[in-house]
């Protein structure tokens, strides 16, 4: 206990410092990982054969991305016993949620919103990091040896609002909170779905929440309407997994009164970024994690410009090597340094999830049906090599499915899915899907982007009806 706390307070240090001594701490755990992954993994040794490691750099490195490493997951990985058959065999026993793989391994997958599912694999002290992290630098109040005293005879009540159980990332995480962190934060995971959460988070009374910015402009709706009411116990408030907006986040801090710390991560490094007190963006935890922001060739850009992806090296995974690993977010880079006091660089802006979501029609107002309901479908069917849902009408989609080729199709197996999906985040009966195999699914000849969810119906033309149903 006092080791991760000593550890977590000299985290909180690191923004401050200058760039050279965050640079130069990169390099170093830039280069160990490095090694590491050449001496026990076959296929970095491969990847990486003729680049001199006495003096790497950076861009020394090809790219990686999910279908290479999911392609020759059982070469990538350093231990040797992890198996991508063994661990999907794991994942699909809803039983072993909240248990460690081999005993020592948190196991979760992404959500396929971008293509195939990632397998994600990782140590205990990763986590350990990420809740080190939120509890310092991610943290609106103070930060201190006083306070962390103060907060150990009261903890927080941190309210977890997730879509559910399963090995995504998200619930993951929860699941396998570091023991440590709860002597700091009590926590309790509410289903995004349940139709008491309102009346559940009256209850718990949280001074923390976490959720999807969609989640929390609901709550705001809801206190609103005079039907939550958390003042003055709730202190902050933490976004992730989806874009907060504008509207969405002035509405929340409207309600509230309370900034909102806007989080940007991936499944592959979920310690990616914290939340910028200010309000503007969110701050890359440099010491742990290079984040590069790139073109289609992928060269830099300037900061200030939209790159066409993002490049990930995560320095703390050396289970799974994420090394300049692919993302395909449309991420802006500050240019002004900001004035809360992190030193660290700033993402100002992603883009590229805002369209991954549909409205559907739900009696006096509307419903918005976000990517994650049909790829979590497809995450069971490894047949599917790509899907694509089309909005044809305000509460029909058409699903297009690109199988594998040679895969067995079960096309029962997938509606079971679908429904079980729709049924699951409350849209059995509001929502028409008919599936459809089709030989080849194709980017958007305009852009050159795949797009997993187009709308033919576009926005609905009443927004009061809109934000009467957010959510």
């Amino acid at each position: 206990m006092l080791a991760f706390s000593v550890r977590a307070l000299a985290l909180a240090v690191v923004p401050k410092l200058g760039p050279r001594f965050v640079q130069s701490l990169q390099q170093k755990r830039l280069k160990s990982l490095v090694r590491l992954a050449v001496e026990r993994s076959p296929h970095f040794r491969k990847k990486y054969q003729g680049i001199e490691l006495s003096r790497l750099s950076l861009t020394d490195l090809p790219p990686s991305n999910k279908a290479e490493l999911m392609a020759n997951f059982d070469s990538v990985v350093t231990d040797r016993r992890l198996k991508r058959a063994g661990i999907e065999q794991f994942i699909d026993n809803p039983e072993n949620e909240g248990l460690r793989y081999l005993g020592q391994y948190i196991i979760s997958h992404t959500s396929g919103s971008q293509g195939q599912p990632m397998l994600v694999v990782q140590q205990p002290r990763h986590l350990e990091l990420l809740f080190s992290f939120q509890m310092t630098r991610g943290n609106l109040g103070k930060v201190g040896p006083a306070e962390a005293i103060r907060r150990l005879r009261q903890p927080e009540r941190m309210a977890a609002i997730l879509l559910g159980k399963d090995f995504f990332p998200t619930a993951s995480t929860f699941q396998n909170m570091p023991v440590q962190a709860q002597r700091y934060v009590k926590l309790r995971r509410f289903a995004q779905t349940d139709p008491r959460l309102v009346d559940a988070l009256n209850e718990y009374r949280p001074t923390i929440i976490t959720a999807y910015a969609s989640v929390l402009e609901s709550l705001a709706l809801e206190a609103q309407a005079g039907r939550l009411k958390l003042e003055p116990e709730l202190r902050q408030l933490v976004s992730n997994s989806e874009v907060l907006t504008d509207r969405a986040r002035a509405r929340i801090e409207g309600t509230f009164g309370i900034r909102v710390l806007n989080n940007y991560a991936t499944g592959e490094c979920t310690f990616l970024t914290t939340g910028c007190r200010q309000g503007r963006g969110a701050h890359v935890n440099a010491d742990w994690v290079i984040l590069e922001v790139v073109d289609e060739k992928y060269q830099p850009v300037p900061n200030g410009t939209p790159g066409r992806k993002v490049l990930i090296t995560n320095l703390a995974n050396t289970v799974l090597p994420f090394i300049r690993y692919e993302i395909g977010d449309v991420a802006t880079m500050g240019v002004e340094n900001c004035g809360c006091g992190n030193r660290f660089p700033r993402v100002e802006h992603i883009a590229g999830r805002d369209a991954d979501a549909f409205w559907i029609n739900d009696g006096p107002g509307y419903r918005r049906v976000i990517s994650i309901v049909f790829s979590h479908a497809f995450e069971f069917l490894r047949e599917v090599r790509e899907w694509q849902a089309i909005q044809t009408e305000r509460n029909r989609v058409e699903v297009r499915l690109e199988l594998i080729p040679g895969a067995s199709y079960d096309p029962e197996r997938t509606r079971h899915l679908i429904h079980r999906e729709l049924s699951e985040h409350g849209y059995q009966g509001l929502l028409e899907v008919e599936v459809k195999v089709v030989p080849r699914l194709l980017p958007d000849p305009k852009t050159g982007k795949f797009q997993r969810m187009i709308s033919r119906v576009g926005l609905p033309d009443d927004p009061a009806r809109v934000a009467a149903a957010i959510g």
